[in-house]
């Protein structure tokens, strides 16, 4: 288990989390505590985070920019893509 050191943010308090964690600025992250634990739950930014890419990968389809099976081996079968 690790330890975060808590800070004074002017008038109140935060810390900083791992790189790890792959939190961005911006997100809300939800919490409950139990007992002395506080459970911080990323599941909805990591929803939004997977929404995003998903979006992005089907704007490709809107401009029609993909390419065949064909295409990919003729580009990339040197390098053995359809092996």
């Amino acid at each position: 288990m690790g330890q975060m050191k808590v800070r004074k943010i002017g008038n109140s308090v935060g810390a900083i989390f791992p790189k790890e964690w792959e939190l961005k600025e911006g997100d809300l992250l939800e919490y409950h505590k139990e007992g002395n634990k506080i459970i911080l739950d990323t599941k909805d930014t990591a929803r939004k985070h997977d929404r995003m890419l998903i979006e992005e990968s089907f704007a490709d389809f809107e401009k029609n920019n993909t390419v065949t099976e064909a295409e990919m081996n003729k580009e990339f079968g040197k390098y053995g893509w359809g092996k």
